[in-house]
């Protein structure tokens, strides 16, 4: 008996295993029928396999189930985080329905429902703070979300599963530039050595450049700009106008760049010519040395993160040789 318990049991945990790996490999259909396989071979649904269920409902449009299946996760679950976790799928049900949906204002408020809970039970929960924020930037409410996407650099700095790689170290000097911002400014490497600089690689065509506009944007003024500055270059190229419409329309005041003809893209080695892989972000150290390239695969909690904690780590230091002088270097922003 002992025996055939065991052999179940593993049957199940391939299962589930299976499941997962299906996920991350984005075979979603793939994915359900082994948690339903599971679910079938046990004779009742885990949390675990609720939970495998519900993401793969999400991935396929179906919110309903992928709502039912996390309500019975939160049920199952006994730590704060756990349920947490699946409110904040609940939202994200919403939150994705509502693009689809004429009823989208009811199922807004759901959404920020459901990520609001999520944020009692874990206030430092990243993800959930981002999601709020997209939620409320639909909502027209910019003031509060601009509070939440500032809450969720905050968080992603507090968050270990960001410290892959931490301390950040130089890999080698970065290709000098030189190119003029949006409001005819020069700008060159000589010109921003003495802070730290992130280049934010983005287009107006690319929609994960365009999800992570908002974090760019608070993370721009979370520090003095003689401490960090943020540089956002265009890839439009070769229309110009393209892009100073939008930086227009969605107020984009931090420093902005037309990257003409990719030259900075390319000059830093980010994709081989012709080809744009977007986003990416190249981190520099005070020196100008290459700290570390993200591209858009890497969790955008994992960039706002460890700049965060890469510049505030520096706060601690004696001003930098090559700080300008008279440039002060104070502490960390409060801008709410």
């Amino acid at each position: 008996m002992g025996q055939t318990q065991d052999a179940d049991k593993a049957a199940v945990d391939r299962e589930i295993q299976s499941g997962v790996s299906a996920l991350r490999q984005s075979r979603y259909a793939e994915a359900e029928e082994h948690f339903r396989q599971a679910e079938k071979l046990a004779g009742t649904a885990s949390a675990e396999i609720n939970a495998g269920i519900a993401m793969s409902e999400l991935m396929m449009g179906r919110f309903e189930i992928a709502r039912q299946r996390e309500a019975k996760v939160v049920e199952m679950v006994s730590s704060d985080h756990a349920r947490a976790e699946a409110h904040n799928i609940i939202g994200t049900a919403w939150l994705r329905e509502s693009a689809q949906s004429a009823a989208s204002v009811e199922q807004l408020r759901m959404a920020e429902n459901s990520f609001r809970e999520a944020l009692r039970l874990d206030p430092w929960f990243d993800a959930a703070h981002f999601n709020l924020g997209e939620t409320l930037l639909r909502e027209s409410k910019n003031s509060e979300a601009a509070a939440a996407f500032k809450k969720f650099i905050d968080a992603a700095a507090r968050n270990s599963a960001q410290d892959e790689g931490l301390p950040l170290t130089p890999h080698g000097p970065a290709p000098a530039f030189r190119f003029t911002d949006s409001e005819g400014r020069a700008l060159s490497s000589d010109a921003v050595r003495g802070r730290f600089v992130l280049l934010d690689y983005w287009a107006t065509w690319c929609p994960p450049c365009i999800r992570a506009l908002p974090v760019m944007r608070e993370l721009a003024h979370y520090f003095p700009p003689t401490r960090l500055m943020v540089i956002s270059l265009d890839e439009d190229s070769p229309n110009e106008a393209v892009w100073r419409s939008f930086i227009s329309k969605e107020k984009m005041d931090w420093t902005q760049v037309w990257d003409k003809s990719a030259e900075t893209y390319f000059s830093f080695g980010l994709a081989p010519r012709p080809d744009l892989s977007l986003p990416r972000y190249v981190f520099l150290d005070r020196n100008g040395s290459v700290l570390r390239v993200y591209s858009g695969t890497d969790p955008l909690a994992l960039v706002a993160g460890q700049i965060v904690r890469t510049v505030g780590a520096a706060s601690a230091e004696a001003p930098h040789p090559d700080t300008p002088q008279g440039a002060s270097v104070p502490e960390v922003s409060d801008r709410r």
